[in-house]
């Protein structure tokens, strides 16, 4: 057989360019990337399912601190003059803190194309942060009883006198509380009540009857469905859903007043040691493949649009954003809550912590 000039030709080019395919990566082989991410069930996932692959695709080296969002932006302030992470998974309301104390940098854009599929509502703080998973919140009982939540001041009924599961006043959730009660006690809807927050402490005072207890770990839920408790949270869907398709009967409830966005971000650290390696990380999260599968895993939604959930789990998501409109998701207006929290916590633990 012989071989053409032309057919030659072709086969040099594809020689030629072999070296620039493979080699694409080449500058991440043999770094490693410090990256705080987050515990429980959907840091167990990244570990597991998301970075083995990146390790194999850029041939490098990823290691995790697991925390919560305080517990990250203490890490950060401890390495701020000697930076060790290059990505943090941290909530909303943990950019808004870390950025007013010059942890975070802004997510490099050019380096994180996926930023692009990213819902406009999911990107933060003038782009310091972007989110990867959204739950919702609102309260969880068991289905199997007859119990009918319709609004948050239901939970002030004599029904759930020392029935009620409450969160710990130093969780987040606990402002959420907060915001509710004010909603209810001024007409407002959420957005507008979180800066009338102050007027609802007469009423939540009046609460403490209902409360049983505070949940002290997430397996508390389990009071709920096993008659210990008539009514629990405010939740996340992600802590209380997995309970759920196990097979145990609990369900979340979203009262009229709206429901609560938990949402967990990807920033990138300020002095990043590997800022390429950090953004390709930042980057993988984002692809849709990536954002499908710990989307069905973790029962979260994800931040970015045109994704097509397996049914069985897309019934827990508040995905897409059309349903996100319909079950009046909301998010806080943290640049306005952060320098209150202290106070208002103050105030939730005098009143709830006894």
């Amino acid at each position: 057989m012989t071989i053409g000039r032309r057919t030659l030709a072709k086969a040099a080019t594809v020689v030629l360019a072999m070296p620039t395919i493979l080699s694409s990566r080449a500058w991440a082989e043999g770094k490693s990337l410090q990256i705080g991410i987050y515990s429980a069930q959907q840091g167990e996932y990244v570990r597991k399912h998301i970075i083995p692959q990146f390790q194999t695709d850029y041939k490098c080296r990823v290691f995790t601190t697991e925390g919560v969002t305080l517990t990250q932006i203490a890490a950060l302030r401890a390495t701020r003059n000697n930076p060790k992470y290059s990505a943090m998974f941290m909530d909303d309301i943990g950019i808004d803190l870390a950025k007013r104390e010059g942890l975070l940098d802004p997510l490099p854009v050019d380096k994180i194309p996926n930023l692009s599929r990213v819902y406009k509502r999911f990107l933060f703080n003038d782009g310091y942060g972007a989110a990867f998973a959204i739950s919702t919140g609102g309260l969880f009982v068991n289905p199997q009883t007859d119990i009918k939540i319709v609004s948050y001041g239901d939970l002030w009924e004599k029904r759930f006198e020392k029935r009620f599961l409450m969160a710990p006043p130093q969780y987040t959730q606990s402002i959420y509380l907060l915001v509710a009660t004010a909603s209810m006690v001024t007409g407002k809807p959420l957005q507008q009540a979180q800066y009338v927050a102050d007027e609802a402490w007469p009423k939540l005072t009046q609460l403490k009857p209902s409360v049983l207890t505070t949940i002290a770990n997430p397996a508390m839920v389990m009071m709920v469905a096993q008659g210990q408790a008539d009514v629990g949270g405010i939740e996340y869907s992600k802590d209380v859903y997995p309970y759920t398709v196990a097979g145990a009967p609990l369900d979340m409830v979203f009262p009229k007043e709206g429901t609560f966005a938990g949402i967990n971000c990807l920033s990138f650290v300020k002095g990043a040691p590997e800022p390429d390696l950090g953004a390709a990380f930042i980057n993988r999260m984002l692809e849709p493949s990536v954002q499908q599968g710990l989307a069905e895993a973790t029962l979260t939604a994800p931040s970015i649009s045109g994704l097509n959930l397996k049914p069985e789990a897309a019934k827990y998501i508040a995905y897409p954003d059309s349903k996100m409109d319909a079950m009046g998701l909301f998010a806080c207006d943290w640049g306005y809550v952060n320098p209150r929290r202290p106070a208002w916590l103050e105030k939730l633990n005098q009143i709830f912590g006894s």
